[in-house]
């Protein structure tokens, strides 16, 4: 199961099931479903969704959608609106398509509550969660700390060295949750982290 806005483990969508269950839309079986307590959906009031479910085939035709908070602003059926202080003030003109194709993408885990990255005017693609050993694989020249600090906002760049303990000069591990995102135009990898 595959989304161009996300291309991390199944086990970080948010409100997918597991085994198969009778989509409350299509009325079918399928082995991809979430509940939909939270979605957005016309079919359903506020107070029928729940113990509903929905399928991912119903879910890419839109009978369906989750809302995501990103950087662009909080996009739910009203389009992109600044909610919170990491929404831009003024985003780019967003295509249509890329809002629809987001709102048909599961929202990821989290603890508190998902921050969608965004690169080169569009959503990036998330790519799942890094431990600090993640870093070092994936740098160019072994140097898993300066690709943290290249993939971090500023403020947010303390985790690694916070996370270092007597002295220790390699990390290995940490007690926050760190998401990646990658920019399906240019390759540039971002992220963010969240504990609880």
């Amino acid at each position: 199961m595959k989304f161009k806005y996300f291309e991390g483990p199944l086990d970080e969508m948010g409100d997918l099931l597991e085994g198969s269950h009778i989509c409350s839309f299509c009325e079918t079986k399928n082995h991809f479903c979430f509940e939909i307590d939270y979605a957005i959906t016309d079919k359903f009031s506020d107070d029928e969704k729940e113990g509903k479910i929905g399928c991912v085939d119903c879910l890419r035709k839109g009978e369906f959608e989750f809302w995501h908070d990103t950087e662009f602003g909080m996009l739910d059926r009203d389009g992109l609106t600044k909610v919170y202080n990491h929404n831009m003030d003024s985003p780019p003109a967003i295509d249509k398509e890329k809002l629809i194709e987001l709102m048909r993408t599961p929202q990821i885990v989290t603890w508190q509550q998902e921050l969608w990255l965004t690169h080169c005017d569009d959503f990036m693609t998330y790519k799942g969660t890094w431990e600090p050993n993640d870093f070092k694989k994936n740098s160019k020249n072994q140097d898993g700390r300066k690709l943290f600090l290249e993939m971090t906002n500023t403020e947010l760049n303390n985790l690694w060295d916070d996370s270092l303990e007597n002295g220790e000069s390699e990390l290995t591990e940490w007690y926050a949750t760190y998401y990646v995102f990658e920019c399906s135009h240019c390759g540039k990898l971002r992220g963010n982290w969240d504990c609880d």
